[in-house]
């Protein structure tokens, strides 16, 4: 009994962590040949990664911009109950998180 308990969590903790394996890769950077807002750009790719995916921003603005953005993602792309890593620099900074599938709708105060 004890064995088929074990094979049991075994075969849980396999279908987990198989959920997490996918990477959603983003870069926003400064363009300099047109005038299209990177992080409208970042957002489109973002909203193409699907729930229970890695999501990686890693961004090359300046820092005071990279806070801003980085803040916005966590709000509205980041699991709250999942590993949320940031590190801020003054040349680039970086998010991991795990996608939760569908932007947080945004709340209007009248």
């Amino acid at each position: 009994m004890k064995m088929l308990i074990a094979i049991f969590v075994m075969f849980l903790s396999f279908n987990l962590s198989a959920e997490f394996d996918n990477k959603c890769s983003v870069l926003i950077t400064l363009r300099f040949q047109n005038n299209e807002n990177a992080y409208v750009d970042a957002l489109d790719k973002i909203n193409q990664c699907n729930k229970y995916d890695i999501l990686s921003v890693t961004s090359f603005l300046e820092l005071s911009v990279s806070k801003v953005y980085i803040t916005d993602l966590i709000q509205t792309y980041c699991m709250f109950n999942h590993e949320i890593v940031t590190l801020l620099d003054e040349k680039t900074s970086n998010l991991s998180c795990v996608h939760r599938g569908k932007a947080r709708v945004e709340r209007k105060f009248n």
